[in-house]
């Protein structure tokens, strides 16, 4: 009976392959680019397979987070942890935010664009005007974002997915857990760390659909775009890709260094994340690969991972971040605006707090987060949320794989010691 399990558990592995699993994305791409029908057709499957993923992302993140809290408040470990943490998280983001500032300035996308792409971004602007004023609910300031963070009615949020409301709950949950020190709260928290390894378990078996998954999701993503506005903002879509594989060479190096061992074993550990990132475009959809691929194939401390992955999707998302960045240079140089020492200050913080902002806020609602950065320049906002809106079936892929790679890579910055 055993041997029958593993043959069959062998054979579903194959699915799980990097040359299987490529070849899902190849074949998405293709269906995306040239049958606009059956890419329509096939976009329920992926809808489908992206909320398989979705059901269990929340518990998870959930779990994790209260059961990592509790134990560390338990042992004493949490306030050693808390300096590191701030430490990374704000260094990461600085770096990231400094990196598409310098880039934007360096490449100039918003120079030098003709005539005929000034005129397909203006029907791109005329024709998404609707849609924008329909889907962007955007708040006025900053405190509207800090106000969602504290939840009214957690079943609510839970239900809503109001992912950063339900993250400052799981906080509050885990550090009274910890703080209780009786035989109950050791016995919750056990029993949390079963939940957490079921989910996971059911993550597990979902994964062997994701060739599936990611060809019908990625056909769907491709048929949306039009070729117009791609090839009008083609010099800015490059400058997104240029500076997220810097990112992503980056973190890899970190990941490698603290966990020794060689180099193409750390890449192979984490590949399914990158693979779940770029497939799905959802920070989210990657925490179960991610906390697997640390814990158990980078053997990074399973408490660390559990606490800063579901945080940092959060709190730590340098591919926002660089997404504003570099799209606020794109939207002043347009307009002629010079960049002096005030105009890259704003640009900097304001970047840093959209892309904060911008990771409890889906579709366009998060982009219009990029108010955040232009309202102080006097830039309008809203043209910049209807042309990124244009191109984020491309960008956003590789955003996401930064935001969850940084992630991984501060997890190993964080973590005492690979173990």
């Amino acid at each position: 009976m055993a041997d029958g399990v593993n043959t069959m558990k062998r054979y579903f592995n194959i699915l799980l392959s990097p040359c299987v699993v490529f070849s899902g994305i190849v074949a998405g791409i293709i269906i995306g680019t040239t049958n606009e029908e059956l890419s329509a057709r096939v976009a329920p499957v992926g809808d489908i397979y992206l909320s398989l993923l979705q059901a269990c992302i929340l518990p998870i993140m959930i779990t994790a987070i209260i059961s990592s809290l509790g134990r560390l408040l338990t042992t004493g470990y949490a306030f050693s942890y808390i300096g590191r943490l701030v430490f990374v998280f704000v260094a990461g983001l600085t770096l990231a935010g400094m990196l598409g500032l310098t880039s934007g300035l360096i490449s100039r996308p918003g120079k030098g664009v003709d005539r005929s792409d000034r005129i397909t971004m203006g029907k791109t602007i005329f024709e998404a005007e609707v849609n924008y004023e329909k889907e962007a609910h955007r708040p006025s300031d900053f405190l509207s974002f800090v106000k969602k963070i504290v939840p009214a009615n957690i079943f609510r949020a839970v239900t809503e997915g109001q992912n950063i409301a339900v993250l400052f709950f799981s906080i509050l949950i885990g550090i009274a857990l910890g703080l209780i020190r009786s035989s109950s709260s050791n016995t919750t928290l056990s029993v949390i760390d079963s939940l957490y390894d079921a989910f996971l378990k059911i993550i597990g078996w979902i994964m062997y659909g994701l060739p599936f998954g990611l060809m019908c999701l990625i056909a769907n993503q491709i048929s949306k775009v039009g070729i117009a506005i791609i090839l009008a903002m083609l010099k800015l879509i490059i400058i997104f890709y240029a500076c997220a594989f810097l990112l992503l060479i980056g973190y890899s190096i970190v990941i490698w260094f603290r966990v020794r061992g060689t180099y193409i074993r750390s890449l192979l550990s984490l590949k399914e994340t990158l693979l779940v990132a770029l497939g799905t475009s959802s920070s989210f959809a990657s925490i179960p690969s991610a906390l697997r691929g640390l814990s158990r194939e980078l053997k990074v401390e399973k408490q660390t991972a559990d606490l800063v992955i579901p945080l940092g999707i959060s709190l730590n998302p340098h591919g926002s971040v660089v997404h504003f960045a570099i799209a606020a240079v794109f939207i002043s140089q347009i307009y002629g605006i010079p960049f002096g020492l005030k105009e890259t200050s704003i640009t900097l913080f304001g970047s840093i707090i959209a892309g904060l902002a911008a990771s409890g806020v889906p579709g366009l609602g998060g982009l219009s987060m990029i108010s955040l950065v232009l309202d102080p320049l006097g830039l309008p906002s809203k043209v910049a949320v209807i042309l990124l809106a244009a191109i984020d079936p491309i960008v956003d892929p590789i955003l996401t794989a930064v935001n969850v790679y940084g992630n991984c890579a501060s997890t190993t910055l964080i973590a005492k010691k690979a173990v």
